[in-house]
Order: C-alpha cells, then structure tokens, then sequence
C-alpha cells in the first residue's frame, strides 16, 4: 500500500514560511506603533506638565520675563506633538497594511492545510475499500478451502 504523500507540500511550506514572515513584520510594525503613541504621550504629557507649572508662576504674580521660556517651550512640544500624530498615523496605516498581509497569508496557508487534509481523507477511504477488499478475498479463499476440505473428507 502506498503511504499518504501530498503533492503541493512544497507550496504548503512555502505557505507557512510565508505566514511567520509576515507575522513576524506585523510584530515589528505593532511594536514600533506602540512605541510612537507611547512617545506622543509622554509629549503631551511634558506640555501639560510645563502648563501646569506656568499657571502656577501666573498665580504667583511672576514677570513676564519669567514666563517667556515657557511659551517657548509650549510652542516646541505643540510643533513636536504635531510632527508624533503624523508619525503616529503613519505607523498606524503601516501596521494595517502589515496586518491585512499576515492574514492574506494565512488564509492562503489554511486553504493548503484544507487540501491536503480533504486528500488525506480520500487516501483514508481508498485505503480502507483496499483493506476490504483484501479482507473479503482472504474470506472467500478461507471459505472455499474449508469447502473443498469438506467434499474431500466426504468422498
């Protein structure tokens, strides 16, 4: 009988190797988002923080002088946290990009894995009417032996 070999196992491999690459820069492209919207946080946070601190200085009554670096800075982070979103929009359309790849790939994988599962299963069938087969011929050699044993003990 000859064992179960599927054809398109080169492709399948293919396939799954294909499928970890992609999961793999899928990964990567939701790693690096993360890291970008965690940055854009820390930005706005820094800018809330040094607007907290020149609200306190104008309760104090401070010069104006004083307050000056402050402005400054608050334009920086506003231009900074500007230049993050679009960063961070960006790496946001990489990572769907990388996303919708990894599951095109996948589902590729998978539809390998169903053929070769639906041939395992017509292998499977083949080999048991094969298997009946022999089984039927055994018993009617059987069956005929103990026959011709009978009409000789008769004779």
């Amino acid at each position: 009988m000859k064992k179960f070999r599927f054809r398109l196992e080169t492709p399948l491999r293919i396939k799954q190797l294909k499928e970890k690459m992609e999961k793999q820069k899928f990964s990567q492209a939701l790693y690096r988002k993360r890291t970008e919207e965690s940055l854009l946080a820390d930005m706005q946070l820094a800018k809330a923080n040094a607007r907290g601190e020149m609200e306190n200085k104008l309760l104090n009554s401070v010069q104006i002088r004083e307050l000056s670096p402050f402005c400054l800075f608050e334009r920086k982070m506003l231009d900074l946290i500007e230049n993050q979103e679009v960063v961070v929009k960006q790496v946001s359309e990489i990572c769907e990009e990388r996303r919708k790849d990894f599951l095109k790939s996948r589902i590729e994988r998978q539809i390998y894995e169903k053929i070769r599962e639906y041939q395992y299963k017509e292998y499977n069938i083949m080999v048991n009417k094969e298997e009946q087969k022999i089984s039927d011929e055994l018993a009617s050699i059987n069956y005929s032996r103990l026959e011709r044993n009978s009409t000789y003990e008769e004779y």
